[in-house]
């Protein structure tokens, strides 16, 4: 492992799935890891598709109560201490409500994100399973189309029984092609945001704003939903329990029981010599 690692310059690690396990406990030595990563002087961002109040509360619990958050599948940057959005990408009123009608013709239950609250047409089991997921409250809407209309939300989520979500994903894709960026998050996740959003983009963003190299980030992921954020690195780190498709974009491939390892070996990586640049993931 020695030979694919560098000091980096920020390390991006996505949360559920990567960070968090299946019982939302996190990795064992993950908030330690954490910690001597950012004891070494080595910004350390979460990426996640959460919203902000539900990131917000993990980072709090992993020791991290400053700094920036990418959340919203990159829609949203925002300042952890201050709540303060640094980037808004949400999805103009129009398409939010054409998402809404089109998804209630498909039957699919629709999870809306407007001002950091979750909005939902129907207190279903999908609704009650989110919410509790997160850690946040529902707000009921009698017609969530007119509601995404006057106030344009910053992302989706569609529910869907896992089996059925690589086609709706590949349907949802064709429809909307150009105009919002959907992907598969979790086994029954389905995002969608505004064409220009990604994990990605937002970290570019966040980089540029530091001065930091995109060459030098390392960015840890597992979903269908970090692919590109693993493409856009320096390093790319699947992890083992990914998917084939996204364990094949990345650099290095670690289990969910060694990123704590792999994050301690991050913070005293050398800064420069053999072995020390990083690869493209």
């Amino acid at each position: 492992m020695s030979d694919e690692l560098f000091r980096p310059d920020l390390v991006a690690v996505d949360l559920d799935g990567t960070l968090l396990l299946p019982d939302l406990e996190f990795v064992p030595g993950g908030p330690a890891a954490v910690a001597a990563l950012r004891g070494a002087g080595v910004p350390f961002v979460l990426s996640t598709g959460r919203m902000f109040r539900s990131a917000r509360r993990v980072a709090r619990e992993l020791g991290v109560d400053d700094g920036p958050v990418v959340c919203y599948q990159g829609a949203m940057v925002a300042d952890l201490r201050t709540g303060e959005p640094l980037l808004h990408h949400p999805i103009g009123g129009e398409l939010a409500a054409e998402v809404v009608l089109h998804l209630r013709t498909l039957g699919r239950h629709v999870n809306a994100f407007i001002a950091d609250d979750l909005y939902v047409e129907e207190l279903d089991e999908w609704a009650r399973r989110y919410a509790q997921h997160s850690a946040v409250e529902i707000n009921l809407t009698a017609d969530l189309a007119a509601e995404v209309a006057a106030r344009a939300p910053t992302k989706f989520v569609v529910q869907s029984p896992a089996a059925d979500v690589p086609r709706l994903v590949q349907e949802l894709q064709a429809v909307w092609r150009g105009r919002l960026n959907v992907t598969r998050s979790q086994a029954e996740y389905i995002e969608l945001v505004d064409a220009a959003v990604s994990k990605s983009a937002a970290l570019q963003w966040l980089c540029e704003r530091l001065g930091l190299r995109r060459e030098r980030v390392v960015a840890c992921g597992d979903g269908g939903n970090d692919v590109d954020m693993l493409r856009w690195a320096g390093l790319g780190v699947a992890m083992a329990e990914a998917a084939p498709e996204v364990r094949a974009v990345a650099g290095l491939v670690v289990p969910r029981a060694g990123l704590a390892a792999l994050l301690e070996r991050l913070s005293t990586a050398p800064f420069a010599g053999t072995g020390s640049e990083p690869r493209a993931g």
